[in-house]
C-alpha cells in the first residue's frame, strides 16, 4: 500500500538480511525477483563465497573512489587491478557518475533495487552495473531494465544499459544490453514472486 499524501516516505535496506522496506513494509528487491533465473548450484560454495566477498569489496572500492574518499595506499594488492580497470573505463569513456549506489523504489510496480551507477556514455544517460567477472550473461540485461525503469520512475531519464566487467588483469569489458522485452520478462518474474508471497509458496 502506498503512503497517504503528506506522509514521510522512507526507504530502508538491511544489508545483513538483504531486505528492503518502504515505509516499514517489506518490498521485494531486484536480485531476489531474479533468483529463478540464476543457478549457482554447480559452483563450489567456498568459491562462490570468495567471489561474493571479492565482488562486495570491488563495489565498495569503486564507490569510495568515485566519492574521492579512497585510500589507495591501504588497498590489498589483489584489489589494485580492479581499481585500474575502473579508472581505465572512466578515462576511455569520459564517464562521470550522476548517481552512485542509488537505492530506489518503483512506485507503480512496488519493487526496490540498488543500481551501481548512472552516467553519460557516448552522449547518452546510462545505467551501469559493475561486475567482477569475465562472463556477462543475458540476465544482467533484465536486472538493468528493472533499474532503468526505477530511475525513470524517479525522474531520471536513463535511456541505455551497460554491464561493466572488471578483470583481475586491469582490463575491462563494457557490454550493452538492448533487448526490448527485458523489462517485460522482469515484470513476469515479479508477478510470479508476488503470487507466491500471497499464497505462502
Amino acid at each position: 500500500m502506498d503512503p497517504e499524501p503528506g506522509c514521510l516516505i522512507m526507504l530502508t535496506f538491511n544489508e545483513s538480511l538483504h531486505e528492503y522496506r518502504f515505509n516499514g513494509v517489506i518490498v521485494p528487491g531486484v536480485t531476489t525477483i531474479l533468483k529463478p533465473l540464476v543457478d549457482y548450484s554447480m559452483v563450489n560454495p567456498e568459491v562462490l563465497e570468495r567471489g561474493r566477498l571479492l565482488g562486495q569489496a570491488v563495489h565498495k572500492m569503486t564507490e569510495l573512489h568515485d566519492q574521492d574518499d579512497l585510500d589507495e595506499d591501504a588497498l590489498d594488492s589483489e584489489m589494485v587491478p580492479y581499481l585500474d580497470a575502473w579508472k581505465k573505463f572512466r578515462a576511455d569513456t569520459g564517464f562521470e557518475p550522476v548517481t552512485i549506489e542509488a537505492r530506489m523504489y518503483h512506485k507503480r510496480y512496488r519493487y526496490c533495487g540498488t543500481s551501481d551507477r548512472t552516467g553519460t556514455i557516448k552522449g547518452k544517460l546510462a545505467v551501469v552495473d559493475i561486475k567482477k567477472m569475465l562472463t556477462l550473461g543475458p540476465v544482467i540485461g533484465i536486472q538493468l531494465a528493472a533499474y532503468q525503469a526505477a530511475h525513470v520512475d524517479a525522474g531520471l531519464a536513463v535511456t541505455h544499459r551497460y554491464a561493466l566487467g572488471l578483470r583481475a588483469d586491469g582490463t575491462y569489458r563494457l557490454e550493452p544490453f538492448t533487448e526490448a522485452n527485458d523489462f517485460a520478462v522482469f515484470l513476469s518474474l515479479l508477478t510470479v514472486h508476488n503470487w507466491k508471497a500471497r499464497h505462502g509458496k
